[in-house]
């Protein structure tokens, strides 16, 4: 009975050729998981403002259309705001008595930034009183862990995270470059909604709105104005679950899932190429030894399923080895750089993982071609004498 004939003669003879084919497709391994891995760090860091955050705060103003002032009917500004003020404050009443509303405040806000590794995404925050302070912490579940209390104008309170990402510590101050030396940074905060807040001073804001603090199953604030008689439209400011919801899934997920498969798909393309190249080369150089197998009575499904161990070993140790490479560079990366820029990460995305292993399974497919050729053209020895 004939032995099965070897993979590993072909790999331990060819040490060079195959170990070059391995270290491309581990490094190809490692790239396209890194890639993901630092795509996805952004969409998972950017969950916490885009989801988690609406569902505790909305901000919303008003057009005096929506209010039901006229603004042509009034001889002066001064006139014109204070029934602005009487039909907000009016509106205010009503969302606070609505089921799922713990409070709506007025009041000025500040803007905030949070870079991911592609991309960043603005924010709001409020500046409120230092009275109010303690009971906007507690609805956001967030806890001071550092520093103090907000104790006059312009002091704030930023998110652990927040406060990495843009490089700040406790007695900076807070956008400098857009609000320059106005707020002053003296606590750090631990939340699970990157959440910020302060104290106003003077008139240096990113706008006024209603600040909305509502619970996760009443944070749709088109329902919730509609429950009091009031139908939002075009022309109002409105930031709340829904609307964030929309622009996670149009300018974060659906952009970066794009990405990601242009570039594996760019990427699986040459390598295939590369491969296809390396391995048309490796076989051609093989052909007296296809011959020889075959003379001495090898069958051709024998020789195929040889050169398919040969691929499966090949291409099992780049795995292997990429994924042991990947693990290292994930770690450093997150240790040296992620961390430093207050981002949030994981490890392991296994539905990524089975999108890369299916597309070396599907350069393993595209092999099949050259292969099947080859052993369709094997000759015997006499059958090349003649």
């Amino acid at each position: 009975m004939k032995s099965r004939l070897s993979a590993l003669k072909f790999v331990r003879n060819n040490k060079k050729q195959v170990w070059v084919m391995i270290i491309a497709l581990s490094l190809t391994f490692m790239t396209m998981y890194v890639i993901n891995f630092l795509f996805l760090t952004t969409q998972e860091s950017f969950q916490a403002l885009f989801l988690e955050q609406p569902k505790k705060v909305a901000y919303v103003e008003l057009s005096n259309k929506t209010m039901g002032v006229d603004s042509t009917t009034f001889s002066s500004e001064e006139e014109l705001y204070q029934e602005t003020d009487k039909a907000r404050n009016g509106i205010m009443e009503k969302l606070k008595a609505h089921e799922g509303i713990s409070d709506v405040i007025y009041t000025q806000c500040l803007y905030a930034n949070y870079q991911g590794i592609v991309g960043g995404v603005g924010y709001d925050f409020p500046l409120l009183e230092e009275n109010r302070i303690s009971g906007f912490l507690k609805h956001m579940n967030a806890e001071l862990t550092e520093g103090r209390m907000p104790e006059g104008p312009g002091e704030i309170l930023v998110d652990q995270k927040v406060l990495h990402n843009k490089k700040m510590e406790i007695g900076g101050y807070f956008n400098e470059s857009t609000y320059g030396e106005v707020f002053q940074v003296v606590g750090v905060l631990d939340s699970d909604y990157l959440t910020c807040v302060g104290t106003p001073r003077g008139y240096t804001n990113s706008g006024w709105y209603m600040v909305i603090l509502c619970e996760e199953e009443h944070a749709e604030m088109a329902k919730v104005f509609h429950d009091i008689g009031i139908e939002l439209t075009e022309y109002d400011t409105v930031y709340d679950r829904a609307d964030w919801a929309d622009m996670y899934k149009e300018l974060v997920t659906d952009q970066l899932d794009a990405a990601l498969l242009a570039i594996l798909t760019v990427v699986i393309i040459f390598l295939a190429i590369s491969i296809l190249v390396a391995y048309v080369s490796f076989m051609r150089s093989r052909v007296n030894e296809y011959c020889l197998y075959s003379s001495i009575g090898f069958a051709r499904k024998d020789i195929y399923e040889m050169m398919m161990r040969e691929i499966g070993i090949i291409f099992g140790l780049s795995i292997v080895i990429g994924a042991a490479v990947t693990v290292v560079i994930m770690v450093l990366l997150g240790h040296f750089m992620l961390d430093s820029l207050g981002l949030v990460y994981h490890y392991f995305y296994p539905e990524h993982l089975l999108r890369i292993l299916t597309a070396f399974l599907a350069i393993v497919g595209f092999l099949q071609v050259p292969v099947i050729v080859t052993i369709n053209n094997i000759k015997t020895i006499d059958m090349i004498e003649e």
